[in-house]
């Protein structure tokens, strides 16, 4: 797992201040069991029920492709965009993303039957697929 993936929080129970890096599925046990043990290493002090939390990550990014699936959503691939065009359209809204990561979720997409690829290598448009309609793009062919 990266580090990109795993959310980094510092409690403080008591005297006492530990850091735990998790990925976020796991962040709510691992919280419970360093508070628990906690507090039976410490039970002369009176510690409170709502142990202070600093996150260091507030909240996770979304992927790429999530990213993405929300452009579909708002219409931006209505008309065929290219692969600048898309990475642009992401670092506008605040998503600095390599353009390799976002080429390999557009070619999921495409696999996926969401969005048709068309023209040649590095210089493929990408649009909506209609409901209905196949898609011309071999889902085996390779960027």
């Amino acid at each position: 797992m990266s580090d990109q993936e795993k959310v980094k929080v510092e409690v403080t129970v008591g005297p006492a201040t530990v850091r735990i890096e998790a990925s976020p599925d796991k962040l709510e046990e691992a919280l419970i069991n360093v508070i628990s043990a906690l507090k039976s290493l410490l039970p002369q002090l009176r510690l409170e029920e709502k142990p202070s939390i600093k996150e260091g990550k507030a909240k996770s990014l979304p992927t790429c492709s999530i990213l993405l699936k929300n452009l579909m959503d708002e219409g931006w691939f209505d008309k065929p965009r290219t692969l600048s065009e898309t990475v642009q359209e992401l670092a506008r809204r605040g998503y600095n993303y390599d353009s390799t990561a976002v080429s390999h979720s557009l070619l999921d997409l495409v696999r996926e039957r969401a969005l048709v690829r068309e023209g040649t290598p590095r210089r493929y448009t990408y649009y909506k697929a209609l409901p209905g309609t196949k898609n011309l793009q071999s889902p085996n062919e390779q960027d």
